[in-house]
């Protein structure tokens, strides 16, 4: 039996309560069906899910890449300048300061660094004209030399360090932190121990003599004079062992190699050969 039979069996009274209902849905079968059908025919249309795209990152992270190398050319990219023997060489830098380099000199400096910080590192002889602006530094082996705007002279080879000022002031310093300031005229030499010796140049245009082509040696051992000789005219000299010599003189580059060689030898009584290479050897007289 019907459920809803049993209850109005049980109660009469409900009978009225079922007749009055009325079914809100009242679609017949082929209704139904129609509807189905129609939305079954609706094109489908897939939902898009956005998902992180990589482009712009990538892309942010090839030009972070793209500055950090141009950064790294800026900051590390080197212009090294050698003057080989014989030869001297005027180097213009890139805020007009100028180095004239001797005979046997190496110059580096960061081209593209150079309006953030003015600073080289020289070996050799050089004669600097520099510009005014921030600090100028110089550094070498055995020390630094620090200007603003001024013209000096330094020499910085084997164990020798010596600046000259011409012009302005400058700061010499030494590997132990020894400092002193030059003013024109004077020189300071840093000594192995790191030591800085001052002193009032009687001549100071004869430092750069060098300059004008002029051999200027003032009781120079007789092995650096030898050596100044090698550089400015790009030969080989070998010395005989126990030539113990202190050299002064004064005499133009332009005369050849063989008649400079005679000059320098001829005071002490020792004498040169030429070998068989084309190199020299210097030699007590027979």
């Amino acid at each position: 039996m019907n459920r809803n039979k049993r209850h109005i069996s049980s109660n009469p009274d409900n009978g009225d309560f079922f007749d009055k209902v009325t079914i809100p849905y009242q679609k017949n079968k082929e209704e139904v069906w129609a509807a189905l059908s129609s939305r079954l025919e609706e094109p489908y249309k897939p939902k898009t899910i956005h998902l992180f795209s990589y482009r712009p990152a990538m892309a942010i992270a090839a030009a972070l890449l793209a500055l950090v190398a141009l950064f790294s050319v800026m900051r590390f990219y080197t212009t090294n300048i050698t003057c080989p023997a014989g030869q001297h060489l005027t180097v213009s830098l890139p805020d007009g300061s100028s180095v004239e380099m001797n005979a046997g000199s190496v110059l580096k400096y960061r081209p593209f660094w150079w309006w953030a910080s003015r600073d080289l590192r020289f070996e050799g002889e050089g004669f600097f004209k520099v510009q005014k602006g921030s600090a100028f530094r110089v550094r070498s082996c055995r020390g630094q030399t620090t200007v603003l705007g001024t013209t000096f002279n330094i020499f910085s080879r084997d164990e020798t360090y010596k600046v000259t000022c011409f012009t302005g002031k400058v700061k010499v310093t030494s590997k132990t932190k020894e400092e002193v300031i030059l003013g024109p005229g004077y020189s300071a030499q840093v000594i192995e121990s790191g030591k800085i010796i001052v002193r009032k140049e009687k001549m100071p245009e004869a430092t750069v003599s060098w300059m004008d082509n002029m051999f200027n040696f003032t009781a120079a051992p007789l092995a650096e004079v030898m050596k100044e000789v090698e550089r400015q005219y790009g030969v080989t000299i070998s010395m005989e062992p126990g030539l113990i010599f202190y050299y002064t003189g004064f005499f133009s580059k332009e005369k050849p190699v063989e008649e400079v060689l005679s000059i320098i030898c001829k005071p002490f009584g020792i004498t040169y050969v030429k070998t068989a290479d084309g190199s020299y050897k210097i030699i007590s007289n027979p």
